[in-house]
């Protein structure tokens, strides 16, 4: 004990000392530690210094391993009130149009979070349901959202490439494939039953195919950029991996 007063606070008496810088502090700027009771500067600082716990593929792991999925599924939801209770030249603004796209380059990732029918979106949330959050847990917040929107970007340009100039698409299916597509590629790399993806991947190709007015380009451009992605994350792992061994 101590009568002197808080460094922090002159005008309160202090109750204790730092552990750590040995200066007085009073109840306020009293931090719980392993060993007695640290001023916030100190506790800080061995906050700071605590090396952050990492996923399986390199990512910071957080608390919530889900957040990034479930913001994205209400942000196709909000578009999707918005385009159906707003007026009409929400949609118009947000699909992509290929011949557009110079001139308007957002419709390359708006076009990914905009839906007119229930079954479209139902799908493509039901699909990023169920493969967004173990992605998040393996990937980290910071990866999933690169894999998701740059998934998305290349449904998009590959629609932009590909496509009939004056066509218009939307829809989230461009990211999902990237999700399947890098979920192929980390699953084959771990040695884990791909059969279902497999199956999953050649059902939507002939689904976009034999289903008018589906995108074959946006699933195609999608997937492509998604499993290179996770090749390039399992080859940043790897790498971080053999480092950390030889050192």
């Amino acid at each position: 004990m101590t009568d002197t007063v808080c460094y922090r606070h002159p005008d309160r008496p202090a109750g204790v000392r730092c552990q750590r810088c040995d200066r007085p502090i009073c109840p306020s700027c009293m931090n719980s530690a392993a060993v007695g009771f640290q001023c916030p500067n100190c506790f800080n600082e061995g906050v700071r210094s605590v090396p952050r716990t990492r996923t399986s593929l390199g990512g910071i792991q957080r608390a919530n391993q889900s957040i990034v999925t479930y913001t994205i599924m209400a942000l196709n939801v909000l578009v999707f009130i918005a385009v159906h209770v707003g007026s009409p030249r929400i949609l118009q603004d947000l699909v992509m149009v290929p011949v557009l796209t110079e001139s308007e380059p957002w419709r390359l990732l708006t076009s990914a979070f905009t839906h007119v029918q229930i079954f479209h979106i139902f799908s493509n949330l039901f699909m990023l349901w169920q493969l967004g959050p173990p992605l998040e847990h393996m990937l980290g917040r910071l990866r999933f959202t690169v894999l998701y929107l740059l998934s998305a970007l290349g449904g998009s340009i590959a629609v932009w490439l590909l496509a009939a100039p004056g066509s218009a698409t939307l829809g989230a299916s461009g990211a999902v494939l990237g999700l399947v597509g890098a979920l192929l590629v980390i699953s084959r790399a771990r040695g884990l039953d791909i059969t279902w993806i497999i199956a999953y991947v050649a059902i939507t190709a002939v689904l976009s195919f034999a289903i008018p007015n589906v995108s074959w380009q946006g699933h195609l451009g999608g997937f492509i950029v998604g499993a290179a992605l996770a090749w390039i994350f399992l080859q940043l792992s790897n790498h971080k991996r053999r480092n950390k061994q030889a050192a």
